[in-house]
């Protein structure tokens, strides 16, 4: 099959173990690996990735600009005035079938580049504003300015683009209302490259030098407050019994406010956060934990996470969000937002009860392949790109975009 020419845009530092950057790294080498040519554009934070298949290109860090993080930053606006500019020469050299934007920051540069180079562009949306980004600020006044903003980009950006990808279907109706038409929009799930079940819990704790005695309750990923760990933090507090399971947690980025949280509880003897620098470390954690736990919130989001988790074949326990994705009781278990004695109390049941833990994590790993591999979602994307050639039939140079092949 003959392949498209995708320049792949992420307004982020790029290689990351969070989860955005992971599934935006893996589906460019699966697009590669499928025939078509990916150009990936991020900030300028991290290292060059070569041999990937990809081409990646970074504008250039700011001296002192070292930074990680997610959410709004003072330099942010001049790191995407970069990155506009950086897409528009790329675009003004070479001819590229599509611009392939991931989240708001991303698809206002695409949308900017594209003003002077006519190429359809696909908005992939992995969270609402609307309901991220208040949850970056402390203050009231400054959360309901958040809110206010964030609704704005909700009902501007994704309607300026020529494809929109929501991950669900609770963000696929809020991008409705906010005037998305249904011929431009697709609910595709994302996905993970599956790496096999986890090892025994006995080798993984044994690599890290926990303890083999009692239960592990273990999260993977980013501090943020927008994954409401503070009720995840609240519910150990209430697990106070002689065979109370502790807890680990693996980040890529220790935050001090998080490590400050866990002495105010006086949960400083039950909580290991390890810092972990690459996957294999990541995957290691999880691997050690009897059961692994997601307490975020319902909202637009998808977290990757959950789908590295089911793919182990652990039991998992989610907050709201999981209810997007897990049948409770058939391969995970759903808990009701914010209540750290629903959760207290499931973390308790789960933890006493391997038999139930091993058919949930049988189940949700079945899932998981069913449903959240690169076989299974990429064709998807491939139709959503058809789609921006048959609407926006634009001369190509150098490339041939087989649209039968990508129907297939």
């Amino acid at each position: 099959m003959s392949g498209a020419r995708i320049a792949m845009v992420a307004a982020c530092p790029f290689p990351s173990l969070q989860g955005s950057q992971v599934f935006v790294e893996q589906l460019s080498e699966q697009l590669v690996a499928r025939g078509h040519e990916v150009h990936l554009l991020t900030y300028g934070q991290g290292r060059a990735v070569e041999d990937r298949g990809y081409v990646h290109h970074r504008i250039r860090r700011l001296r002192g600009d070292d930074s990680a993080r997610s959410g709004p930053r003072l330099v942010k606006p001049v790191l995407d005035l970069m990155l506009a500019s950086r897409l528009a020469r790329i675009l003004g050299r070479t001819r590229f079938d599509v611009v392939h934007c991931h989240n708001y920051e991303a698809a206002i540069v695409g949308l900017t580049a594209r003003l002077r180079r006519a190429v359809p562009v696909v908005y992939h949306s992995h969270n609402l504003m609307g309901d991220e980004l208040p949850t970056y600020f402390s203050r009231r006044a400054s959360q309901r300015a958040a809110s206010w903003m964030g609704a704005a980009l909700d009902r501007t950006v994704p309607r300026a683009s020529d494809q929109v990808i929501a991950l669900c279907d609770y963000s696929a109706g809020v991008l409705r209302q906010c005037g998305v038409s249904e011929q431009r929009l697709s609910i595709i799930p994302p996905a993970v490259v599956d790496q096999g079940p986890a090892r025994p819990v006995a080798d993984a704790r044994r690599a890290l030098g926990l303890t083999q005695a009692g239960s592990w309750v273990g999260y993977c990923g980013n501090l943020d407050a927008y994954q409401n760990l503070e009720t995840l933090l609240d519910a150990f507090v209430l697990l106070r019994s002689p065979c109370a399971p502790r807890l680990l947690i693996a980040t890529h980025r220790l935050e001090r406010c998080f490590l400050a949280a866990v002495r105010k509880r006086g949960l400083s003897e039950r909580v290991r956060v390890l810092e972990v620098v690459a996957w294999p470390d990541a995957r290691l954690a999880m691997e050690a934990c009897d059961l692994l736990v997601l307490p975020r919130n319902h909202g637009s989001g998808w977290p990757i996470k959950l789908l590295n988790y089911l793919s182990l074949g652990r039991a998992v326990l989610a907050g709201g969000c999981g209810g997007k994705v897990l049948v409770p009781g058939k391969d995970g278990e759903v808990v009701r937002d914010g209540s750290p004695a629903a959760l207290a109390a499931a973390m308790q049941r789960l933890v006493g009860a391997d038999d139930i833990r091993e058919r949930l994590g049988r189940a949700g790993r079945q899932r998981f392949l069913s449903d959240f591999t690169w076989d299974a979602v990429l064709p998807a994307v491939e139709r959503v790109y058809a789609r921006c050639a048959v609407s926006n039939p634009l001369p190509t140079r150098g490339t041939h975009v087989n649209v039968r092949g990508w129907n297939r």
